[in-house]
């Protein structure tokens, strides 16, 4: 476990999504870190670094919401316990008075876990529900099963999640926020989290991933390491590819991206800055988004057609007009075959 728990507490926010009245249970003293403590935290944080679309910002001033003022207040005091329970109280009270009077937002268990991963200290805020499952109960008597119902909390799918990266917010290290991104459907109770934390200018990670590739496809081709030569472009792509889904966490430093392929020069930034573009030195990247930009699935008459970048710069995959001619041996033999085979029943 790459995880260090430095501190948990947990309070209850008690609100029925048809009720308008949101009341608080409010916790006096922190859990007592433990190897289960530790994993309850793991396990919270793995499933929002799991989401592939979070929402990413940076923390408003103090002066303009609550949230972030009483977070600086929490470093104003080294991160005590006794600042960790203010910290963690003072924003229960927030959210109960954003929460006032709306209807559709249900509550729950707040988590609010101060950790290290990767030594990086992270303050995580995680919104739990309770759920019910089923256990086999052994009758010994009747020689048999029963089937029980059990209340657990429903650590895999969280109603809301954030963590900030102390280490970005203290060095003014761009968006050192990361909130889970609800579906279109709930975007309405998000919102209200959104403002309770006090984010400012959110992006997607998807945004951002799309932003980065579309950089990338702009720059000059690297040099191969053995010849000196411009690497093809289809190979490149491919490395690209390969770079993003082997950095750890998830997470995509353009510093050592751009150390990666074109060593001590800085083409990302000098592009950025040319046209006017902006976007982190770190983070978060979208596998979908990913997998989109290099590979296209189209579909039409029962036809379905997989390709990349790749075949259609080459000439392998054609299109004139209404037509598609695609340069394929292989594939061409293969439908000769399937014709062959028809023909002789």
């Amino acid at each position: 476990m790459d995880l260090l728990l430095h501190q948990l507490i947990i309070h209850e926010l008690e609100k029925e999504a048809d009720s308008a009245d949101a009341r608080l249970f409010l916790t006096d003293s922190t859990i007592p870190t433990s190897d289960r403590a530790e994993a309850l935290v793991d396990k919270l944080n793995q499933t929002l670094v799991q989401k592939e679309d979070v929402l990413n910002g940076y923390l408003s001033s103090p002066e303009d919401a609550l949230f972030p003022g009483y977070f600086q207040h929490l470093l104003d005091g080294q991160l005590s316990e006794e600042a960790f329970i203010a910290f963690s109280r003072e924003t229960m009270s927030a959210l109960q008075l954003a929460l006032q009077g709306v209807v559709g937002a249900k509550g729950g268990y707040l988590v609010y876990a101060d950790y290290s991963e990767f030594d990086h200290r992270m303050l995580g805020i995680f919104l739990v529900r309770d759920t019910e499952g089923v256990v086999f109960q052994k009758n010994t008597a009747e020689g048999a099963f029963e089937l029980n119902t059990i209340t657990y909390l429903n650590t895999d799918k969280l109603a809301m999640a954030c963590r900030i990266h102390i280490d970005r917010y203290d060095g003014g290290q761009g968006r050192c926020v990361e909130l889970i991104k609800h579906a279109k459907s709930q975007k309405e109770i998000s919102e209200y989290f959104i403002h309770w934390i006090g984010l400012e200018r959110p992006e997607s990670s998807r945004e951002m991933t799309t932003t980065f590739l579309q950089v990338a496809s702009e720059l000059p081709l690297p040099a191969e390491a053995e010849t000196g030569q411009p690497m093809e472009e289809s190979r490149f792509r491919e490395k690209v590819l390969q770079f993003a889904m082997n950095s750890p966490q998830k997470t995509i430093h353009v510093g050592h991206f751009e150390k990666e392929f074109y060593g001590e020069e800085k083409p990302v930034q000098q592009y950025l800055e040319d046209n006017g573009l902006a976007l982190d030195e770190e983070f978060r990247f979208d596998r979908k988004a990913l997998r989109e930009f290099y590979n296209y699935k189209v579909s039409a008459e029962k036809i379905y057609l997989y390709f990349n970048r790749g075949h259609l710069k080459s000439g392998q995959i054609v299109v004139d007009g209404d037509s598609i001619t695609i340069h394929s041996p292989d594939l061409a033999e293969q439908i000769m075959d399937i014709i062959g085979d028809n023909n002789r029943l």
